[in-house]
């Protein structure tokens, strides 16, 4: 068996595995990641964060980067928790950043991480670590069905996909049963979506999500930002094409709370990160 080493960190119950790999010798395979992320065999987490220099991803990649990513020294290589491939994830970075702080890998009030979105930068901000998440990109307008029902919503990229559905009261959003995916449109999401279901208006709103490849999650980064983008839109009421509908959002999910601020130009996530656990496991 080979013998590795593994910390475990959360960002508002969003948790992960994190495997150094500081050389890029031991690629992890999605059968591995599926082990360490299972929660009764393995360790347990939403995803998985393998930590390589960028340097090393960027010789490796087969394919081309979403963006240069020669700003930044390490790279978050991020999987969910059934093995597969994702271009990014909000409460992963904020956790990535954390480890590369209590490891000595980084330093200061600033932390550029790249991702296959591209570099995000982070702020460490007192307990909280802030991330310039990028724009979000509003696409159609489409549907998520679960159970028999359907709820519309609006498509959301935040570097990887999102449906926004906004539903009626807070206890619709409690009472949803998010034990199997909701069903979206192949033709908008081929490769899958993470659906957030919503209640409240901008500046405060409630959010649930089921994350692809993983299932419902304790919070959702990314989808808080795709959230928070789609109830100031609603809130502003109708604005030209192309505008973006700026301001603050909280966004509660059930890990705990968000602070979303969306910019003309971007959009700013704040929250908390903690690493838990440390130690090593048999593949």
């Amino acid at each position: 068996m080979t013998t590795i080493e593994f910390a475990k960190g959360h960002g508002t119950g969003n948790d992960f595995v994190i495997v150094p790999d500081h050389d890029n010798s031991r690629p992890l395979t999605p059968d591995e990641v599926s082990f360490l992320c299972n929660r009764r065999t393995g360790i347990g987490g939403d995803g998985l964060l393998r930590v390589i220099p960028t340097a090393a991803y960027l010789e490796d990649s087969d394919t081309a980067p979403a963006a240069d990513l020669t700003g930044a020294k390490w790279f978050m290589d991020y999987y969910n928790a059934d093995g597969s491939v994702s271009e990014m994830c909000g409460n992963g970075v904020r956790v990535f950043a954390r480890y590369l702080l209590e490891q000595g890998m980084a330093s200061g009030d600033h932390i550029k991480v790249a991702t296959r979105a591209g570099i995000k930068e982070v702020r460490i901000d007192g307990d909280n670590l802030v991330v310039d998440m990028g724009p979000a990109e509003f696409g159609p307008t489409s549907q998520a069905s679960l159970e028999g029902y359907a709820w519309p919503g609006q498509a959301v990229s935040m570097g990887n996909p999102h449906l926004v559905c906004h539903l009626g009261s807070q206890a619709e959003v409690d009472d949803l049963n998010l034990h199997t995916a909701p069903i979206v449109d192949k033709r908008i999401f081929p490769h899958g979506a993470n659906v957030e279901f919503i209640a409240g208006e901008a500046p405060h709103i409630h959010m649930r999500v089921f994350e692809r490849g993983v299932g419902e999650t304790a919070s959702c980064g990314t989808g808080t930002c795709a959230a928070a983008a789609v109830a100031l839109r609603h809130s502003a009421g109708p604005i030209e094409p192309g505008t973006v509908a700026t301001g603050s959002c909280r966004v509660d999910v059930p890990g705990g709370t968000l602070h979303i601020t969306v910019t003309a130009e971007t959009i700013l996530m704040s929250g908390p990160a903690l690493i838990v656990a440390s130690g090593t496991v048999r593949l």
